[in-house]
């Protein structure tokens, strides 16, 4: 049995870590908890981005099914919140798996009253409650609606002792509810550990009191959203409208610049102004005429910015290959794609001979799309303060020729953040080695910071790196492939330890390892995964890791976790 040295090193403080959970950064932060119901995680997995250094994300939008009685009422931003309040139900219908239980209404109290301290605190308008404090929400009615029965013949629906939700599932709620409130009040406008425990918390809770037809509705909704923040690309719509602060664009002078018919981008516009990616509101006093303006949101998608790219990406990899996996498991056979080649993006271009890398190359937009998104990538977890640096800058002092390798390091961003955060490691003695086209790219840079830096060419999947080097750097690589490939990289960078000293380092999000843990994974940890089995690649967990690394000659010697995202790098040795 392996000993892991785990550490929870600090992410240095000019890092930025953005999530895939729907929640704006602050001051928009609490803008997402519109109400307990309210909550949606349709678009969990749409954006991911910045704004002046601040990671942005779109607000969720509430369940396409109305609240039963809802009252309106506008929060600290100006955006309407809808809260559902009810003077004489006294339970709740929620999904608890395969059947509907029943949360009494005491919990819901209870949570609105911790949501209504906080207001208190804060001055933030959660929700609309009557003076007995009761925030319940009808949703018998909701599912009376969606399925034409009698409103008035179906209202007797009661909660009895036995069917209410277990105590200890009433106590999850009220944890939930309890860190809500906690790391609000902690100010998870500047801090993000606290913001992704806010979004996570509320993202559970929501799930927790919402229906099964509500999760369903959501996902049609979801498919509506990506459809048409699609279109409204390919159009160059979010371009067309002024982003300027308070300029907006009426609905047929957007019509007109996209050479569209008004009453198209108003039913496609209507979706993205429904979820918020988009503003809607009636002009000027002197013009009332509908118009769109700008949001957080859509300025990340204006051509050219790297969300925007990252979009155009994830719908091919994930929406557009969606459309032909049955297919693809059919001819294949339902196991994970091998690869590198025969994988469900190059069946899907029709040239499954082809690796993923091979067909970027043959595609000029889709190798920009790809090289633009990357720089998000790169941004949203740490590089540099997680690994013990120690060994390594005791080794540039010593004097070492070849201290850092940096395999499949590209224009050498990686490196030039390693110079800059740790001076005591010299240029001269870092590698960086990736195919020739890269390397003859790279040289061509003339960046001060990367002066003196060797670049060398290698195919990672055929040759073994530069021999007798103290560290051979991996990051985001080995994620794009399946375990046999992964093990044969490896393999060739286990031939290049020639030290006993020398180690292999892998810079990569860690999963949890679902055999041992009692929850699912969290649904950003999932999709990123999810979204790897259309390139032939994975997300590991520690033991997933382990297991490659044996199958090259390698043991896993220590792991450096990073405290606030999953990321983490971890140390491989020869056995």
């Amino acid at each position: 049995m392996a000993t892991y040295l785990v550490t929870d090193r600090a992410v240095p403080d000019h890092m930025e870590l953005t999530t895939g959970l729907t929640l704006r950064s602050s001051p928009d932060a609490v803008e997402g908890l519109e109400t307990v119901q309210g909550i949606s995680t349709s678009n969990n997995h749409l954006v991911i981005g910045t704004v002046d250094g601040r990671s942005v994300t779109p607000s969720p939008e509430a369940s396409p099914v109305p609240n039963a009685n809802g009252d309106d009422k506008r929060d600290t931003h100006g955006t309407r919140a809808r809260v559902a309040t009810h003077s004489t139900t006294k339970d709740m219908s929620v999904a608890t798996g395969p059947k509907v239980e029943h949360i009494h209404a005491n919990i819901l109290t209870e949570i609105a009253h911790r949501f209504s301290q906080l207001e208190l605190r804060r001055g933030l308008d959660f929700s609309v409650v009557d003076n007995e404090r009761r925030c319940t929400a009808d949703l018998a009615t909701t599912n009376m609606e969606l399925n034409g029965n009698n409103a008035k013949g179906n209202s007797s629906r009661t909660s009895s002792p036995n069917s209410a939700f277990p105590a200890s599932d009433q106590n999850r709620l009220l944890r939930l509810a309890e860190v809500i409130t906690l790391n609000i009040s902690s100010q998870a406008a500047a801090d993000d550990g606290a913001r992704i425990k806010v979004a996570t918390a509320a993202l559970e809770l929501a799930a927790a009191v919402r229906t099964p037809t509500d999760t369903v509705m959501d996902w049609f909704a979801t498919m509506s959203v990506i459809s048409s923040v699609r279109l409204f690309l390919h159009w160059g719509a979010f371009d067309m409208i002024p982003s300027g602060e308070g300029e907006s664009i009426t609905y047929a002078e957007l019509a007109e610049r996209v050479n569209a018919d008004e009453g198209l981008v108003v039913r496609v516009a209507s979706m993205l102004t429904s979820c918020h990616v988009l503003a809607h509101h009636l002009g000027s006093r002197d013009r009332p005429v509908p118009c769109l303006s700008h949001t957080p949101t859509s300025l990340l998608l204006f051509s050219g910015q790297p969300m925007a790219a990252m979009f155009s990406l994830m719908y091919t990899n994930v929406a557009h290959v969606s459309t032909i996996l049955p297919t693809y498991f059919d001819l294949y056979g339902r196991t994970e794609p091998l690869g590198p080649a025969h994988i469900p993006t190059s069946y899907l271009a029709g040239h499954p001979e082809e690796d993923y890398f091979s067909l970027l190359k043959k595609d000029e937009t889709a190798l920009r799309d790809f090289n633009l998104a990357m720089r998000i990538s790169s941004r949203r977890v740490p590089v540099t303060g997680m690994y013990d640096m120690s060994s390594v800058l005791q080794a540039a002092r010593d004097g070492r020729e070849t201290v850092w390798v940096d395999i499949g390091g590209g224009d050498g961003h990686t490196v030039k953040e390693f110079l800059t955060a740790y001076p005591g490691l010299r240029s001269e003695q870092c590698v960086v080695q990736d195919l020739d086209e890269v390397v003859v790219a790279a040289r061509e840079q003339h960046d001060p910071e990367l002066r003196g830096v060797r670049w060398m060419k290698m195919d990672f999947l055929h040759d073994a790196p530069l021999k007798g080097a103290l560290v051979y750097y991996l990051r985001h690589i080995l994620r794009d492939y399946s375990d046999p490939v992964a093990t044969t990289i490896l393999s060739n960078v286990a031939r290049a330890l020639t030290h006993p000293d020398s180690r292999v380092l892998i810079s990569e999000q860690l999963n949890p390892d679902m055999a041992s843990m009692p929850d699912p994974l969290p649904l950003y940890a999932a999709f990123k995964d999810f979204s790897m089995l259309s390139i032939g690649g994975k997300e590991r967990s520690l033991q997933q890791f382990e297991k490659v690394a044996d199958a090259a000659g390698l043991k896993v010697s220590a792991v450096f976790r990073d405290r606030t995202t999953p990321h983490a790098v971890i140390e491989l040795a020869l056995k």
